[in-house]
């Protein structure tokens, strides 16, 4: 059995009792799946982990996948990237926008671990909102009107838009983009590969349009359900602390990272994992 405390009124839980740095958490792969599938969202602290360790705690969630993007690979470990700091700038990075992990792909990241190992004092934070509990009060016309809906969800469109913003003239990534990762569909409401679960799919990075639309409706579409899943009686703000591990379920939560002030300093971890091959 493992302990759970809530993060907040809605979803979300802190594993009490358990420091992955020197605990063998094998025995208790079934009830920790199962804890992240009803609560959406866990919190581990205790001792900072290497990636090899990072990686056996991964491994209990399911099947263990290569990053979209070798950028921010290890350099030991291709299946952990490393991500330093996350200064304020003038236009917002992508991670600031609320969005659910490579839904630009047509077999999206299921779950995402991530692992402090140096923190700034300040700022950092990374939030999370439900979008199983916004689906289930959404108001009832508008359900019944997205239900049917599938969105498009293109990669290479949103970033040309980051890299205009960043002021880079040239869109030198857009081509390669469109060939590596090309528009997919997804619906709006979208079941959980696991447990059926139904939650609202969107994601203010890649989402770019309503299918079967006119413009004018997708957007008005958009900015409803926008309002809605992101009132704050739905939210979790976590603040980081030195050998923190939040594990999260996408399917079901919309996240984003707040910048890290300029004379701070922080240092991540990240691994993501397919529901195939889970112990549940």
């Amino acid at each position: 059995m493992i302990d759970l405390r809530p993060l907040s009124g809605s979803f979300g839980a802190e594993v009490v009792g358990l420091d992955l740095s020197v605990d063998s958490i094998d025995d208790l792969a079934a009830d920790l799946v199962a804890a992240l599938h009803e609560r959406q969202l866990l919190l581990f602290r205790g001792g900072v982990l290497d990636v090899a360790a990072q990686l056996r705690v991964s491994d209990l969630f399911g099947k263990v996948t290569l990053p979209w993007d070798a950028t921010h690979a290890h350099p030991d470990e291709p299946y952990v990237e490393v991500f330093r700091g996350s200064h304020a700038r003038e236009y917002r990075r992508p991670a600031e926008h609320w969005h659910t992990d490579a839904s630009f792909l047509a077999e999206p990241t299921d779950a995402t671990l991530l692992h402090a190992l140096t923190v700034p004092t300040s700022g950092g934070r990374t939030s999370f909102t439900n979008a199983r509990a916004a689906l289930e009060a959404l108001p009832e016309k508008l359900r019944a009107s997205v239900e049917r809906l599938d969105a498009v969800h293109d990669f290479g469109s949103q970033f040309a838009r980051l890299r205009v913003a960043a002021g880079r003239v040239t869109d030198d990534g857009s081509e390669r983009e469109r060939n590596d990762f090309p528009p997919v569909r997804h619906p709006i409401v979208r079941s959980h590969p696991v447990t059926g679960t139904r939650a609202l799919y969107l994601n203010e990075l890649c989402l770019h349009h309503i299918d079967g639309v006119t413009q004018a409706e997708s957007e008005a579409i958009l900015a409803k359900l926008y309002a809605h899943i992101l009132q704050d009686r739905w939210r979790y703000s976590h603040q980081w602390q030195v050998g923190d591990l939040l594990v999260w379920d996408n399917p079901s939560l919309l996240h984003r990272g707040e910048p890290v002030p300029a004379d701070q300093n922080r240092l991540v971890h990240r691994s993501t994992v397919s529901y195939r091959n889970t112990h549940l």
